[in-house]
C-alpha cells in the first residue's frame, strides 16, 4: 500500500512530478515474491528462501533477475543509480537506512527526507534504524552496487491504510522535492 501510493504520487501530473519524472529515471518492481506469497510466505519464495537475504550470492532467480536487469539497464542507459527503496511490512513502522559512516552519492538525502517528512506529517516522528552492511539485503546491495542511497521501508502491521497512504505520498513528494528543487 505504501509503495502504491508512493508510485503513483510519482506519477500524477502536478508540477513537481513531471519535473521530477524529466530528470529521473525510475524503475518499479511492484512484487518480486509472487509464488512464495500465493503459498502464504511473504518472506521466502516458493523454494522457502527469504529472498531478502539473497543479494550477494543470487541462489534464487528472482533476485539475480532483477539485479541483472538494474545493471544492465543502468549501463545501457548510462544512468546513475541514486536511490534503491524497499517497501517490506512488519511488526513496526520503520526505516531502515545506511549507517552514517557509509555516505551515499546523495549523502545527506535520507536525513533530509525523514526531517521533511516529520514536517509534512502533523505529529509524525520517523522510525530511522541505521544498520550495518554486512548482510545481503537489498538497501546494501544499492550501496555497494552503485554508491547509492539504499532504504528499506517496513510499515507497520497494525498501522492505519489511510495513514499508510498519507506516509507513502508524502514520501515521494518529499523525495522529489528534494532531488528536483534542492
Amino acid at each position: 500500500m505504501a509503495m502504491e501510493a508512493f508510485v503513483e504520487e510519482i506519477l500524477n501530473d502536478n508540477p513537481i512530478s513531471n519535473a521530477f519524472r524529466s530528470k529521473y529515471r525510475v524503475m518499479v518492481f511492484p512484487l518480486m515474491n509472487p509464488d512464495g506469497v500465493d503459498e502464504g510466505h511473504w518472506r521466502h519464495n516458493a523454494g522457502g528462501i527469504d529472498m531478502n537475504r539473497d543479494w550477494s550470492v543470487y541462489n534464487q532467480p528472482e533476485n539475480r533477475l532483477v539485479a541483472n536487469y538494474v545493471v544492465n539497464a543502468t549501463n545501457k542507459n548510462k544512468n546513475k543509480v541514486i536511490i534503491g527503496s524497499d517497501f517490506h511490512s512488519t511488526q513496526k513502522d520503520v526505516f531502515y537506512t545506511l549507517p552514517h559512516n557509509r555516505p551515499s552519492s546523495i549523502f545527506p538525502f535520507k536525513d533530509l527526507w525523514l526531517e521533511g517528512m516529520e514536517q509534512s506529517i502533523v505529529d509524525y516522528e520517523a522510525n530511522d534504524e541505521p544498520g550495518d552492511i554486512n548482510s545481503p539485503i537489498t538497501k546494501f546491495w544499492f550501496y555497494l552496487q552503485f554508491g547509492a542511497e539504499g532504504i528499506t521501508y517496513e510499515v507497520g502491521d497494525e498501522v492505519p491504510r489511510e495513514f499508510i497512504k498519507e506516509k507513502g505520498i508524502t514520501a515521494a513528494q518529499e523525495m522529489m522535492q528534494l532531488l528536483v528543487l534542492r
